[in-house]
């Protein structure tokens, strides 16, 4: 029983020591320069653009949406490991201290996250209606007891494999989640009432649905896993994380993107890091969610400035976690047999990344031109590829230069 008791310290201790581990690598110095120029220009357009709200802007319905989404979303730190399917299921009736600590966690945890987002809405929500600091308190008050909800519902939830269960779980807690904090942040008394009742018969009836059903340990491990599998592709960015799981997709339907690559030993590298690039989830995903969020914010944004400084930051949040790459195969004792220079490996591959800033950095004028500035548009296809070729000639090469002497 002593063991049982210590074993969320020990789990707990493993847990900080990952993360410290990883996150001396992540907080570098040039991750501090991104998040100090990024942050500052995102904070400068966010008060330019809070400054002149119209008074009819619907900050109620945005804010509710907004946090209705970091409400839905409540992982839970369970720190379980695959091997306690095994040897802590006969010990399940005895676990709840521990299961507790975890809820405990996650919700500080998501709390502090909380207290972020409503603090970023404040300005918004301030300038639209004329509150005060009272509303902030309370608002985040109702946060906490609505987060609180959210995680224990979710925790009912996962002791069921009804994939029905676990797919409308989140759904009905985003609208329900909503609802209550629009009504509330709108001040519709009467209506607020009725939502509350709808909220806690649907958390009566999860958890009498699951009564006296065991904990699903494989859904657990899965979950926790995930979660964790997410952090080391974040850390991955930065160095090699051994315990990282890449899931690879075939993706026949892009293979005549690779005939553009003439057929020779000296592409052997260009073909291998472009098929990786493809047909890895993290690498392609990535690129695809980056510009995207960029292509959105440059359609907005009409500041030349502002939109030059978005470009450049996306392009080098691409370049810098595209990285990695070049050492994945580094364990594979086939590639060292490939009878090519080694040379041939490094200019394929900045070759490869230059390639995917400069298509990125055309999206990114068209997204401008889109907008409706022509002049805009160029400007930032210029800086754009300018930066791309700056980019995988000097910094890139720093850089894999840092990586192989680890």
């Amino acid at each position: 029983m002593k063991q049982i008791n210590e074993l969320w310290t020990e789990r707990l201790q493993e847990f900080i020591k990952e993360m410290r581990r990883y996150f001396k690598y992540m907080f570098n110095d040039h991750m501090k320069f991104v998040l100090i120029f990024g942050g500052g220009a995102a904070i400068y357009y966010y008060s330019q653009w809070v400054r002149n709200l119209p008074q009819d802007f619907p900050a109620p319905l945005v804010m509710s949406l907004i946090l209705a989404l970091f409400l839905t979303i409540s992982p839970i730190i369970t720190l379980l490991k695959e091997a306690d399917m095994v040897f802590l299921l006969p010990l399940e009736n005895e676990l709840a201290g521990y299961f507790s600590k975890g809820m405990r966690l996650s919700f500080i945890i998501q709390a502090y996250i909380l207290l972020l987002v409503l603090a970023a809405l404040m300005p918004m929500y301030f300038k639209s209606t004329g509150a005060g600091l009272v509303s902030f308190l309370y608002l985040f008050a109702v946060l906490l007891l609505l987060k609180y909800w959210n995680l224990r519902l979710h925790w009912d939830t996962l002791k069921t494999i009804e994939q029905g269960t676990l797919a409308a779980d989140p759904i009905i807690r985003f609208i329900l989640n909503a609802a209550a904090l629009y009504l509330i942040i709108a001040k519709a008394w009467w209506f607020i009432l009725a939502v509350l009742l709808i909220m806690a018969a649907f958390a009566l009836y999860m958890r009498a649905s699951v009564k006296n059903k065991m904990l699903k340990w494989e859904l657990l491990i899965e979950k926790e896993q995930s979660r964790m599998q997410m952090f080391y592709r974040m850390a991955n960015m930065f160095t090699d994380v051994p315990h990282i799981k890449s899931k690879v997709w075939r993706r026949k339907w892009m293979d005549p993107l690779f005939r553009f690559i003439p057929f020779a030993d000296k592409n052997t590298y260009r073909y291998l890091y472009s098929r990786t690039l493809v047909r890895t989830s993290e690498y392609s995903g990535l690129i695809v969610r980056l510009t995207l969020i960029a292509s959105v914010l440059l359609f907005f944004v009409d500041n030349l400035y502002a939109a030059i400084g978005i470009s450049i930051l996306f392009l080098y949040l691409t370049g810098f976690q595209l990285l990695p790459i070049f050492r994945r195969h580094d364990a594979k004792v086939w590639v060292h047999l490939y009878p090519v220079l080694p040379l041939y490996k490094k200019l394929d591959f900045y070759r490869l990344l230059i390639q995917v800033l400069v298509v990125q950095g055309l999206v990114f004028g068209l997204a401008a031109l889109l907008g409706g500035s022509f002049v805009n548009a160029g400007l930032i296809l210029m800086a754009s590829l300018l930066f791309a070729f700056v980019f995988g000639k000097q910094y890139a090469p720093g850089r894999i230069k840092k990586m192989e002497q680890m």
